[in-house]
């Protein structure tokens, strides 16, 4: 398994120091998808020297570009996604998190199936531009305290299945699963489509180690659905030049 923190650039020093293997940076503040190639050629320059590879991103699709609804831009939309997946490929990425809860949250009376066609369309058309460029792009449950709409595993793979390609896998939060007092065994059925995790000590939504909870149940149910891939630190650190080494070995001591 490979260990990550959602996390700024400039804290990727520190995170090779500990022992992480990779960072998670956020798609709109490093990827950029809508500026141009000399605003990018920064982040390039940044990451060749950085002793960590960003393999992950997260904040996929900024709320003012709406998936779901009555005003979508769909040519903008592929626009934003081809050059995320490929500067994402460009500087070591393999996993992009669909979870953009504010681009695809339903107003009061809009129809779900209609909200879940239209998310399986643009996930169609994502997964045109992430299997050209090698990436992964993972659909993220979102709780009802930020969504309302994919709020479960179940749902995630659900959403996955039914798009059905490639590029195109779940990711399962521990913070919101606990939110949604979702079953470990979600996990466990979830099998080969989870691709990604998202991890946090879910009442706080602390990092791991910061109090006595026990992550037995959430580790034994990654070991039985047979995953083995990235795990990403998601969640609030009090400092985290110390911290990040107190969650890593606590990650470390359930494997």
């Amino acid at each position: 398994m490979l260990f990550g923190i959602c996390t700024k650039l400039e804290n990727v020093d520190r995170m090779a120091e500990v022992g992480y293997d990779y960072i998670e940076l956020g798609v709109q503040s490093a990827l950029m998808p809508e500026a141009d190639e000399t605003d990018f050629q920064i982040i390039r320059n940044q990451v060749a020297k950085a002793p960590l590879k960003p393999e992950a991103y997260a904040g996929f699709i900024p709320r003012n570009l709406r998936v779901v609804g009555d005003n979508v831009d769909f040519p903008r939309l592929a626009r934003y996604v081809e050059t995320a997946c490929r500067r994402s490929s460009e500087i070591g990425g393999k996993i992009i998190v669909y979870g953009s809860s504010g681009s695809r949250n339903t107003e009061d009376g809009y129809s779900e199936e209609r909200a879940l066609d239209q998310i399986a369309e643009f996930l169609n058309m994502a997964a045109d531009h992430a299997e050209k460029y090698g990436i992964t792009i993972v659909v993220e449950p979102i709780c009802l305290k930020e969504g309302n709409i994919i709020r479960t595993v179940s749902d995630g793979i659900a959403m996955a299945n039914r798009v059905n390609r490639k590029g195109i896998k779940a990711l399962a939060d521990l913070y919101h699963m606990w939110q949604e007092s979702e079953p470990m065994q979600n996990i466990i059925d979830a099998g080969p489509w989870l691709a990604h995790i998202h991890i946090a000590e879910p009442v706080k939504r602390s990092y791991p180690g910061n109090d006595d909870f026990d992550f037995s149940d959430f580790f034994s149910a990654l070991k039985d659905a047979n995953y083995n891939g990235r795990i990403s630190c998601e969640c609030k650190f009090d400092d985290f030049q110390s911290n990040i080494a107190t969650a890593l070995s606590t990650m470390k001591k359930y494997l």
